[in-house]
């Protein structure tokens, strides 16, 4: 065998070795774009919510103010009555009762209300935060550190 012949065996055993390195190096550049892709999406999701939940957050406080409003009218007419008809609350004791337990109830529902809305945005944010983890070790260092000022700013 020639020193000719050698060498270009070898090349050909070298490129026989590099072919399945690049295929898989193509490989993990198709999944590390699909896993950006999916990324900006969540990302893109959890900004819609966030700004959702900070829209929603000023119709729910006039909710609530409008509750108190309602529950101070309430207890004002309930006052007035007793003040002016002494004798009708003592046969209506009960009066008191159902109108506090109406107002309890109101405002339990509000509240329930606001708490499930709140926990909607979390939930989506810890689906993201997993993905994120989940991917992060096949992440690049320039989507690191993207991903990285991003949660900074927040």
């Amino acid at each position: 065998m020639n020193p000719a012949s050698a060498q270009h065996a070898a090349l050909r055993i070298l490129l026989e070795d590099v072919d399945p390195l690049l295929q898989r190096a193509e490989e993990a550049a198709q999944t590390l774009t699909k896993v950006r892709e999916e990324l900006d999406a969540d990302l893109m999701t959890l900004g819609e919510l966030v700004q959702k939940s900070i829209d929603a957050q000023p119709a729910m406080l006039e909710a609530v103010r409008k509750l108190s409003a309602s529950a101070a009218r309430i207890e004002a007419a309930l006052q007035f009555q007793v003040v002016s008809n002494p004798g009708r609350a003592e046969r209506w004791p009960g009066a008191i009762w159902i109108a506090c337990a109406t107002s309890a109830v109101l405002s339990a529902t509000i509240v329930s209300g606001i708490a499930w809305i709140g926990s909607r945005e979390f939930v989506e944010q810890a689906r993201i935060g997993r993905a994120l983890q989940s991917a992060w070790t096949s992440m690049d260092p320039a989507t690191r550190s993207k991903v990285k000022e991003l949660l900074g700013k927040s």
